[in-house]
């Protein structure tokens, strides 16, 4: 991945923001809200990518039991990983695709799908 220019900063704001708006997608499938401790944290423009790790409140790892992905997290085949694409309109930040613990770097394809800048999916060791 070529990383053509650097990414723009996140307000504390913004940052709420798309955190509220990147849970929705897990509070929808697993049934619970997830803590997001955030990995990696890009802007460019109305995008934005997100890479969090999930936990519960309190700091513990979070608990996929009584979810439909237990069982699979039961086996080890999902991580406590999640990332999210993001778009921001009129009415705020929406994730406009997210992956629920991952195994691999599963916004591979994301950049040629909607046509968002492949540097917005790259990692900075300073985070």
């Amino acid at each position: 991945m070529v990383v053509s220019a650097t990414v723009q900063t996140v307000t504390s704001a913004e940052r709420n923001a798309i955190l509220d708006a990147a849970r929705i997608p897990v509070v929808e499938e697993l049934g619970k809200p997830p803590v997001l401790v955030v990995r990696q944290l890009n802007r460019d423009g109305e995008w934005a990518f997100l890479f969090a790790d999930m936990q519960q409140q309190g700091g513990a790892p979070f608990d996929y039991g009584g979810t439909r992905k237990a069982e699979a997290a039961r086996q080890g085949f999902v991580s406590r990983s999640y990332a999210a694409l993001l778009r921001k309109d009129d009415g705020g930040w929406r994730v406009v695709e997210a992956a629920i613990g991952p195994t691999d770097a599963a916004w591979e394809g994301w950049a040629t799908k909607y046509g968002v800048p492949d540097k917005l999916f790259a990692f900075d060791a300073a985070q």
